[in-house]
């Protein structure tokens, strides 16, 4: 075997058994708490226990990021590495591997709690699709509920963009829940513009443009259906003949709706 280094997180005397990462970095971690947390690291324990030669080590396929992060999650005494989609796909995927679910279940708090009033430049809103995609493939149900909520109204140039596949049950469910959010925007617009209706106006002008602003914040949240889409255009157009409601009154109108939408948690779509 080549020559290895040391975690310094895990280091010799930290525990009685050997992990070594694909990178060739030693992890000393206690065989209870492996044997404890994973089923798979039992039955290898076990077996072990019954031939003559017993190894202290195991030479795994993950690589040190990886495994680190697995152990921080494992061992009550460390403080677990931040989540991030970054380190999302592999450390999920060892957590199946070594069937550790309150590994993956830590992680999805963790995550869940980062999110939680998150400015829209982080991971939510930047890189909805991928947070869904894995979230779904790990069946972390609640996470891809929380992510779910962010894809259906983020930019659609975030959704063209991802080179990540969704499966095709989650697809058809997004596309419907994002026609579904357009449509309630067009039915605002529809009811305004229907109180419009009969309006004796001499300022022929003032119309002509609301309605043309009108359409403009219309065809912006085809594209984004959101309160952030929306509140660009505050100041889309105003009512100097007094007919007609102005864009900053009308939207203000709608926020408490509309946020409400926002919040709510939308269901997955079945499996089966």
């Amino acid at each position: 075997m080549s020559s290895t280094t040391t975690s310094p997180e895990f280091p010799q005397g930290y525990g009685d058994f050997k992990l070594i990462s694909s990178d060739n970095v030693t992890f000393h971690f206690s065989k209870f708490l492996l044997s404890y947390q994973s089923s798979v690291f039992e039955g290898m324990f076990s077996a072990g226990a019954s031939s003559a030669h017993q190894s202290d080590e195991l030479q795994l396929t993950e690589d040190s990021a990886t495994l680190e992060c697995l152990l921080r999650y494992l061992d009550p005494k460390k403080t677990p590495i931040p989540p991030s989609i970054d380190n999302a796909e592999p450390l999920l995927e060892a957590c199946g591997k070594y069937d550790l679910p309150t590994v993956a279940q830590r992680w999805e708090e963790h995550l869940m709690t980062k999110w939680r009033g998150i400015p829209a430049s982080d991971e939510a809103v930047s890189r909805p699709v991928e947070c869904l995609a894995i979230a779904s493939w790990s069946n972390l149900d609640q996470l891809a509920r929380f992510c779910l909520r962010e894809v259906i109204k983020a930019p659609m140039a975030l959704l063209t963009t991802s080179n990540i596949v969704l499966e095709s049950r989650l697809l058809v469910h997004l596309l419907k829940l994002r026609v579904e959010r357009v449509g309630w925007f067009e039915n605002k617009f529809a009811a305004f513009f229907a109180s419009n209706v009969g309006e004796s106006c001499n300022s022929i002008y003032s119309h002509n443009a609301m309605e043309r602003a009108a359409f403009e914040v219309i065809r912006t949240l085809h594209q984004e259906p959101s309160l952030r889409a929306l509140s660009r255009y505050t100041n889309a157009w105003n009512s100097p003949c007094g007919h007609f409601q102005g864009s900053a009154t009308l939207f203000n109108s709608w926020r408490g709706e509309i946020e409400a939408l926002e919040a709510a948690l939308p269901e997955l779509p079945s499996r089966q």
